[in-house]
């Protein structure tokens, strides 16, 4: 018998500070009974950073990569870059800034495995980390600091690695692929998720 195990990790890092308050939750092989009223995902319209000149894609692809040197120094194999897995993490990010919350469920109360779902993403085992960086908001220029995409990707990452809970999701051996999505919203607000598998 094949089990789906879901974990899901969540960190927010707020204006000012320098460390992360997390809210971890990990679901292990749940069975989704809630309602959704999309038949499909929707695609994300409204461009990432339409105030600010940001490069959501160079952004990423950091991401990936230092997540991948987290890895490898901790002695875990590396994690292949998966296109619709970002498609996936690309729509959670914008979902979440458009509908303003921060959370796993939508508040349409559609969960990490049905978004998943509708993009026919199956998995063993299947994780999700979420990060919302607030640090623009609090910088004198929001603009020079979205500009350093070293300077976000390498927050985004030492949020997660912060956390205990989102750090071993990072690191767990029971994924070989991830997939990335960066938004940023009209306030500068950087909103990242991880999307795992295995």
């Amino acid at each position: 018998m094949r089990v789906l195990l879901i974990t899901v990790c969540v960190v927010v890092a707020l204006a000012g500070c320098g460390g992360a308050g997390t809210v971890p939750d990990a679901i292990h092989g749940t069975e989704d009974t809630t309602a959704d009223t999309e038949s499909t995902p929707r695609q994300p319209t409204t461009p990432s950073s339409a105030r600010y000149d940001v490069d959501v894609e160079q952004i990423e692809d950091l991401i990936h990569e230092k997540m991948n040197e987290r890895r490898i120094q901790n002695g875990v194999e590396p994690l292949e870059r998966n296109k619709t897995l970002d498609a996936v993490a690309r729509y959670k990010s914008w979902d979440m800034a458009q509908q303003d919350y921060f959370a796993h469920n939508s508040p349409n109360r559609s969960t990490h495995a049905k978004l998943r779902g509708k993009y026919n993403v199956n998995c063993q085992y299947s994780g999700q980390n979420l990060v919302k960086d607030l640090g623009p908001i609090n910088s004198s220029n929001k603009q020079l600091f979205l500009l350093d995409v070293e300077r976000v990707s390498k927050r985004a990452i030492e949020l997660l690695f912060n956390s205990t809970a989102h750090r071993q999701n990072a690191l767990s051996s029971n994924y070989d692929s991830q997939g990335i999505g960066v938004f940023v919203d009209e306030n500068g607000t950087v909103f990242v998720t991880q999307e795992l598998c295995g």
